[in-house]
């Protein structure tokens, strides 16, 4: 998933980007003439030095009051809603300027800017997003949210995200009672864009099928939050995902179909309707950077056509560039800008000298050398993009110049079809339904293409970890050898430049590469889930467990927004073992999206029963074929290491016990180190194998059971284990007071370290069989 924005905080980098960016701009003024660089390149770079500078003197640090509260109830606001999201599945989103919020008994007067999330039933949903528009004043009584901070390696700071955009925090109701529009009063601008977005969206649902109908809410508005995750990953991994956001490609396809709409109208008719027309398409979009830059540089153009003057494609970037950071200099930092410019900067650039060789080859079929040029601007703009694509995504496709030669022209054909079906429903719904159904189909045949690349086993490379310098290291062995192939004539020295720029790339990259779970040695990672558990093993022969995988409902899936980024961050492309200790939502509910990802290879469970989850989950893992073992007595080696199931399912009081207490109880021994994690054992399971198993529960980590709850963690099975450090997984100030005092005095009292996830977000040991030691994966 991609994150909204980009903050460079640490003055570090802001330094190391201002002296490399200075230093390229010195080169290439100096030396301008004999490497035949264009004065507007140099323009474009000090327009972009001058925005990172201006932000760095502009921007205080973000305060408010409400930044000190984490997680309050009955929380009061009065405001006035400044934005409104189109709906989604289980909540409508609002922007609210606050007159008054009502907090933990204090009052605050101030304006704040506060997202609000209405999660009523869906008829009190419906009545809402009916009713309210941008202006409106309304009485709002909920849950106040700080956001999510970073609490995981390559996770992202969503509380710094929101603090970017002035937002105090989240404001959640979920009680129709406890929202009211007290002032009907509207902002009109905002309120005719906002129902002009509503009912495009409105149409599109009516006319299409919902896949249909949410990518086109993405091609179309800008909004991607109906387009599953697991479409986005493989959209990704086929190196097409820059087609789901709204950008230059979509608004030349635009361009082409006003075009054919108004070619018949006299010159300047033609350009105004044209004009009017990109315009309204920008606005009702939300203006995303990469749409602003497309239609600056649509409507320059137009203009020099009507006026009978050349344009060039440097110019008008730079000149979108500059009304884009004139206007906000932080959209330096927002990745659709970044995208966006360095897609057609690298066209501009690197595309006539591809052109170049191409015509050299003096290719006679039209179609073919078609296809060969289409796919050296596509080439082009990969190369442009590429630095920024493997910092979000950490994936380089290998598949991407075959899907982008096929996935392009069908997008074209989806948002023409589209826009046909649109405009044919205003006059009669039944000819726009077959236009319609015609698009379904190809947007089916368009999903199946992207599952088919996407899926493949080599489709794509991981590159965990890409950092700026190896950013900085990319464009300037591009830059380099653009420089030293231009002289080039033969294919062969050309064929060696090239080798050699990529060994380059790839081996200067490689230099500040850090491994978080380095090799030969075992680590262990209790992963901050929140109210849940996640534990990630690294065993010293490199093979993987990942121990619960923390909780999954309609707002928040652990696996899909916590995990699997942070697998993608350590570079794990699989999961060797997957342990389900127990079958409670916050132990095993992000294991569904790992598995369906197919990114757990083996998975370890209590044996089936009769309950209605657990046969859904028997159904759901044999339906992915995915090998089943069930919690036994037995031992693992896994590189030195032994892990020790201790759950004896031939046991009769064993069989007896609850659901939390036959959790999976497993020992994890390498050299004099011993690990005991306990899932939700309570009380009578601890005597249970405190009687069965003795001083063999004596361990130097306990992952105490049950978050802490007093319901465990009993002086009898404490006296035995007697833990040197104890780990605790808990929420952030969660409903069940977890960890609870008591059982925090009981450990200290038996002298143990404590560490939590609620105060110190991920928690990581390394052990190379000696000792273990806690690790700060922060200051890594």
């Amino acid at each position: 998933m991609i994150a909204p924005i980009i903050i460079i905080a640490d003055s570090i980098f802001v330094l190391i980007i201002l002296i490399s960016l200075v230093i390229l701009l010195l080169c290439l003024f100096f030396l301008k003439d004999k490497l035949f660089i264009s004065k507007n390149i140099i323009a474009y770079l000090l327009v972009i030095i001058s925005s990172i500078f201006i932000t760095q003197i502009r921007n205080e640090p973000f305060d408010s009051a409400l930044l000190k509260y984490y997680k309050e109830k009955d929380v009061t606001v009065f405001g006035r809603v400044e934005s409104i999201e189109l709906k989604r599945e289980f909540e409508i989103v609002l922007t609210l300027i606050t007159d008054s919020v009502i907090i933990a008994g204090n009052i605050y007067s101030d304006p704040e800017k506060i997202l609000f999330k209405f999660r009523g039933d869906t008829v009190e949903r419906e009545k809402f997003y009916e009713n309210i528009m941008p202006g409106n004043s309304i009485y709002a009584h909920g849950i106040f949210l700080k956001g999510r901070e970073k609490r995981n390696p390559g996770e992202f700071d969503y509380n710094r995200y929101l603090k970017s955009k002035d937002i105090s925090g989240i404001l959640i109701s979920n009680e129709g009672d406890s929202i009211n529009i007290i002032s009907s009063e509207k902002d009109f601008i905002s309120s005719i864009i906002f129902s002009a977005r509503k009912s495009v969206d409105e149409r599109l649902n009516k006319l299409f099928e919902p896949e249909t109908a949410g990518l086109l809410r993405g091609l179309l508005l800008a909004d991607r939050s109906e387009i599953d995750f697991e479409l986005k990953t493989q959209f990704i991994n086929s190196g097409v995902i820059h087609v789901l956001a709204v950008s230059g490609l979509h608004v030349g396809y635009i361009l082409l179909i006003f075009l054919f709409v108004f070619g018949r109208f006299n010159l300047y008719l033609r350009t105004f309707f044209i004009a009017a027309g990109l315009l309204s398409f920008m606005f009702i979009t939300g203006m995303p950077p990469s749409v602003f830059r497309a239609t600056v540089m649509a409507l320059v153009i137009l203009f020099a056509f009507l006026s009978n003057r050349s344009t060039n494609l440097l110019n008008s970037i730079s000149l979108a560039a500059i009304i884009i950071l004139l206007v906000d200099p932080n959209e330096i930092y927002n990745p659709g800008f970044q995208l966006s410019f360095s897609a057609v900067l690298a066209i501009g650039i690197i595309y006539p000298i591809i052109e170049k060789e191409i015509n050299r080859l003096k290719i006679s079929n039209k179609f073919i050398r078609g296809i060969i040029l289409f796919s050296g601007v596509s080439l082009s703009a990969q190369i442009g993009t590429l630095p920024f694509t493997l910092a979000y995504f950490g994936k380089l496709s290998v598949v991407a110049l075959f899907a982008n030669l096929i996935v392009i022209p069908l997008i074209g054909v989806v948002i023409g079809l589209a826009f046909s079906s649109l405009f044919i429903s205003v006059i009669s719904l039944t000819i726009a339904s077959y236009f319609a159904v015609v698009n379904d189909l190809i947007v089916k045949l368009l999903f199946s293409l992207i599952s088919f690349t996407g899926d493949l086993q080599y489709s794509f490379i991981w590159i965990p970890d890409y950092s700026l310098a190896d950013a900085i290291i990319f464009y300037a062995v591009i830059a380099l050898f653009i420089y030293i192939i231009k002289d080039a004539i033969r294919w062969q020295p050309k064929l060696i430049i090239t080798i050699l720029a990529i060994t380059n790339i790839i081996y200067l990259s490689s230099i500040d590469d850090i491994e978080l779970l380095p090799d030969n040695q075992l680590s262990i990672m209790m992963v901050d889930v929140g109210q849940g558990d996640a534990i990630l093993v690294k065993f010293p022969n490199n093979q993987t467990a990942l121990i619960d995988a923390g909780d999954l409902n309609p707002f928040f899936d652990n696996g899909e927004r916590i995990l699997i980024p942070l697998l993608r961050y350590l570079g794990i492309k699989k999961v060797d073992y997957g342990f389900i200790t127990h079958l409670d939502a916050d132990h095993y509910g992000g294991f569904l999206s790992l598995l369906y990802n197919g990114l757990i290879d083996e998975i370890f469970k209590p044996s089936p029963d009769t309950t209605l989850k657990d046969i859904r989950l028997e159904r759901f893992l044999t339906n992915l074929n995915v090998n089943v073992n069930y919690y036994t007595r037995e031992i693992y080696e896994l590189g030195g290491a032994k892990l020790y199931i201790l759950n004896d399912d031939k046991d009769d009081f064993y069989n007896a016990l609850s659901s939390n207490d036959k959790s999976g109880m497993m020992k994890l021994v390498y050299g004099d180190v011993s690990i005991l994690f306990t899932g939700d054992v309570e009380r009578k399971a601890e005597i249970y194998y405190a009687d069965r198993y003795g001083q063999f529960l004596d361990v130097d980590v306990l992952k105490v059971a049950h978050h802490g709850s007093k319901t465990s963690s009993i002086p009898e099975f404490l006296e035995i284990a007697t833990p040197e450090i104890s780990l605790v997984s808990a929420g952030i100030k969660n409903k069940f007071k977890h960890p609870s005092e008591e059982i925090i005095e009981r450990l200290e009292y038996f002298g143990s370290d404590i560490y939590r996830t609620d105060q110190s977000g991920a928690l990581l040991f390394y052990s190379d069989g000696n000792n273990i030691n806690k690790i700060d994966w922060r200051n890594f």
